[in-house]
């Protein structure tokens, strides 16, 4: 298990979201015991991708992420389908936005050709299912408990070395 930047494994995700554009699937939650926000991004024939992150100040959010899993167990698939909305990756490219809007290109326009492909500042690379259950955030953390534990010890570490802890002791 190779752990990587969040921009790493976001790249990562959105190189196999080229391959495999569809069947993606993800949850989303809250791990109260590391103060993180953790993302479970899911295809069924790419794996399962782990993100943990947390708000480092107003301006930065840091995290971490690797892939737990070369393949997903049915019974995991049919829990994350439960109560679906969409979600996506979002990539803005603030020069073009800028210079599209000093065009006279209205804000919401850019985002809106932006979801149908069009690029005049904002990209979606990848997009799919996320599951909004918080029990399906539970039984993927129990599912794969054991295989993200390198992980949460890696991303405790990086909290405590930014002093994130420091009111907590």
């Amino acid at each position: 298990m190779q752990i990587k930047s969040r921009n790493e494994i976001l790249n990562d995700i959105i190189r196999e979201s080229k391959k495999h554009p569809k069947g993606w699937i993800a949850t989303f939650g809250k791990d109260p015991s590391l103060l993180s926000n953790d993302y479970y991004i899911v295809n069924p024939n790419v794996g399962v991708y782990l993100l943990k992150e947390y708000q480092k100040n107003p301006f930065q959010i840091k995290g971490i992420g690797t892939k737990i899993a070369r393949h997903l167990d049915e019974d995991i698939e049919e829990k994350i389908h439960e109560k679906t909305g969409d979600f996506g990756i979002i990539q803005g490219n603030i020069q073009k936005i800028i210079r599209n809007i000093d065009k006279g290109i209205h804000p919401q326009k850019i985002f809106e050709e932006g979801l149908k492909g069009h690029d005049l500042g904002i990209k979606i690379p990848m997009k799919g299912k996320a599951s909004t259950s918080k029990g399906s955030f539970t039984y993927m953390q129990k599912s794969f408990s054991l295989k993200q534990k390198k992980l949460n010890i890696k991303f405790e570490k990086m909290m405590s070395e930014d002093g994130i802890y420091n009111s907590y002791r």
